[in-house]
């Protein structure tokens, strides 16, 4: 079936409403809050399309602005940058909070309760509910639950920004798993979907911000907000990859496909990351590469530093961010071999 054809959208230029596609968004709460999920029943979420995963960042942050105007926004250490130019541009105070260790390149986990159980109660945090961006550490299942405890005990709100879902483990819902856990605590929580990843839409910008309200009123109440202040930004979002997201996700066999599709894809950088360290470790490397395989999602926290990334392009042609970031979906069965190599190379002198 060709979802995109002329035939069966090519006819549709008319605005959407303010807050976008009713379809779409419906289908996309199902895949963050759970196919029967008594909160969609009952109408307690308040959700507008959204620029994609970026949009509805800034929607929330303006939001948070104008009806938090007091508050600031606790930022892990590290994130995705444009996080914080997001909320520096919303002009919403910002503060960090302890994440990655460099040490162990995993999660710093005490740092990080300390910092979420002394911030003032009621502060805002932001989350991110899989495949971490940069570092590609996640949570454990029973630390995500540690965490929803505290944040539960404080008061605060946390938003999840969950631009990777079923790019991580290959399954969405597995990957919802820390939503599901703050959701089955009681917490009020907000939700920054993208599906520039899962669904190859990064042209299209189809997201989809949403804030779980006390009751259906509330939830009628905060969506009107988010549309005035949609209204001065965008005014609405575009049609076409929101009929094409709406019409996957409600047709059980174009869903079903797509799932197969996702955990391919997501199963294909796992192996990558599975050859990659096997590699190093064949070389004779001394380091532990074991970080490789259990970080998750896009990106690999490789450890590399500034010097050793700046000789991988200049001797290699091998590109990265400086902070030893690198792009698993770029590393390939043809070019995997060469990659360890050069980095074995640029690392055996440590």
């Amino acid at each position: 079936m060709d979802i995109g054809s002329e035939t069966k959208f090519g006819g549709l230029r008319e605005y959407l409403p303010m807050g976008g596609s009713i379809n779409m968004i419906q289908e996309t709460l199902k895949l963050a809050y759970g196919e029967n999920s008594d909160y969609i029943k009952d109408k307690r979420i308040a959700a507008v399309q959204a620029l994609s995963g970026t949009g509805a960042c800034r929607l929330f942050a303006d939001f948070q602005k104008r009806f938090q105007p007091d508050s600031q926004i606790y930022i892990p250490v590290p994130t995705w940058a444009n996080h914080h130019n997001i909320w520096r541009d919303a002009q919403v105070p910002q503060n960090t909070f302890h994440y990655y260790c460099p040490e162990t390149r995993g999660l710093d986990f005490a740092a990080m309760l300390d910092d979420i159980k002394n911030a003032p109660n009621g502060s805002f945090f932001l989350l991110h509910a899989c495949a971490h961006n940069p570092t590609g550490v996640d949570p454990t299942e029973e630390q995500w639950k540690e965490i929803s405890n505290i944040i539960k005990v404080k008061g605060h709100f946390p938003l999840f920004d969950m631009a990777y879902q079923g790019f991580a483990s290959g399954d969405p819902e597995r990957d919802a798993k820390a939503i599901r856990i703050f959701l089955e605590d009681g917490l009020s929580i907000g939700i920054a979907q993208s599906f520039a990843k899962n669904m190859g839409l990064y042209g299209q910008r189809v997201g989809c911000l949403s804030i779980l309200c006390e009751d259906e009123k509330q939830a009628v109440a905060i969506k009107s907000q988010l549309q005035q202040l949609a209204r001065p930004m965008y005014s609405n979002p575009p049609v076409h990859g929101a009929l094409i997201v709406s019409t996957v996700l409600s047709d059980p066999n174009l869903k079903n496909l797509w799932l197969k599709e996702v955990k391919v894809m997501a199963d294909r950088i796992i192996g990558m990351r599975t050859a990659l360290r096997e590699n190093l470790e064949e070389l004779g490397s001394s380091l532990s590469w074991e970080h490789i395989t259990k970080q998750i999602g896009m990106f690999c926290y490789s450890g590399l530093t500034p010097e050793q990334v700046d000789r991988l392009t200049k001797e290699f042609h091998i590109y990265m961010t400086r902070n030893g970031r690198i792009s698993m979906a770029g590393v390939t069965t043809k070019n995997v071999v060469y990659l360890a190599n050069a980095i074995h190379e640029v690392t055996k002198s440590s």
